[in-house]
């Protein structure tokens, strides 16, 4: 409520797992998440009471727009354009973010969106870049977000392992390892070799180990709906995985904005009991050219509302198209949103 949001392996999966999504006290959870929204849509756009920042908590950046994974459970368009985050926009973006007190209210950076982060080719030079602001607000008593980065790891060799351990930019890591065993594994994550996998996390895990400030490490696991949201189920070595990080999420997936086909997703019912959508609220996305899209369900660049090459930060955050979109989701016109209406993240 009031912009505040919780980054918490542990409060996740104590509500996930041990309440479940189906049940009634969920279900209270949604509803309280609604009232949140209506609070905070009533205070920063309704009314306008807080004018001093906006209600962004999270903004993601993404390096590049393509992946070397074919996850079956992800939306991302293959074909589209592939293009890569130049240093010069990364600098224009941290240039107006930091300028502007309004965006104060970010409390978290994740470096990750639809793209694999780790494949831009001058990943040192772009973690470089964010380092220097990040010193440059702590010299001046300047509140910075944490630094998130998230990645499928397979192409965490030892130099990308170093380059992020010695960066001094990341708050945490995550890496996605869904399925619960190596053949699940690479089923889901089409590519993608589970000792491959198994591999660069192990490196990782031991050389992070080894430093005065360990980067804290998670992992983020996607589960067929017929497997429960433990890992009693599991395989050994999978779980062994889960073991060597700090804390871990399991999920089941949900359907990208409707643009990913999940079977037991298709009759599910009508939530007539929440209201608003936490993501439009609080969420913006930076993508490789520059351009802004309200949501990080949006891994296919439709909800575009700006670019920062173009505009201010600010002028995009209060684009009509953002806040008719908010006032859509208030009035219960969820459906007459082209983004969000077959959205099961709702």
């Amino acid at each position: 409520m009031f912009g505040l949001q919780v980054n918490s392996f542990e409060f996740k999966n104590f509500f996930v797992q041990r309440i479940g999504k189906s049940t009634f006290v969920w279900r209270i959870v949604e509803f309280m998440q609604g009232i949140s929204f209506s609070i905070d849509y009533w205070l920063y756009y309704k009314t306008g009471i807080i004018k001093s920042k906006s209600s962004i908590t999270e903004i993601n950046i993404e390096f590049v727009s393509y992946c070397n994974l074919r996850c079956t459970l992800c939306s991302l368009d293959h074909d589209k354009p592939k293009v890569r985050m130049s240093a010069e926009t990364l600098r224009q973006f941290f240039e107006d973010f930091m300028s502007d007190s309004h965006f104060r209210s970010v409390k978290t950076i994740h470096l990750y969106n639809a793209g694999e982060v780790l494949l831009h080719p001058k990943l040192e030079e772009m973690l470089a870049i964010i380092k220097q602001y990040k010193d440059a607000a702590r010299k001046k008593g300047i509140f910075f977000p944490q630094i998130a980065l998230l990645t499928n790891a397979i192409v965490l060799n030892e130099k990308n392992t170093n380059a992020l351990i010695n960066s001094g930019v990341l708050d945490y890591i995550r890496f996605s390892m869904d399925g619960g065993s190596k053949e699940k594994f690479e089923e889901m994550r089409e590519r993608a070799k589970w000792d491959v996998f198994m591999k660069n996390i192990t490196q990782f895990c031991e050389l992070n180990n080894k430093q005065p400030k360990k980067i804290p490490t998670g992992i983020i696991t996607l589960v067929e709906y017929k497997n429960k949201l433990n890992t009693e189920w599991m395989s050994d070595e999978f779980k062994k995985l889960l073991d060597m990080v700090d804390g871990y999420e399991l999920r089941y997936a949900h359907n990208w904005g409707g643009e990913v086909q999940i079977e037991e997703l298709k009759n599910k019912k009508k939530k007539t009991y929440k209201v608003g959508c936490s993501l439009l609220m609080h969420q913006l996305v930076l993508l490789p050219n520059g351009d802004i899209t309200v949501c990080c369900a949006d891994l296919n660049s439709k909800g575009v509302i700006g670019n920062i090459k173009q505009e201010k930060l600010l002028a995009i955050y209060n684009k009509p198209q953002r806040k008719e979109m908010l006032h859509k989701f208030i009035q219960g016109k969820k459906k007459e949103i082209d983004l969000c209406k077959d959205c099961e993240t709702f």
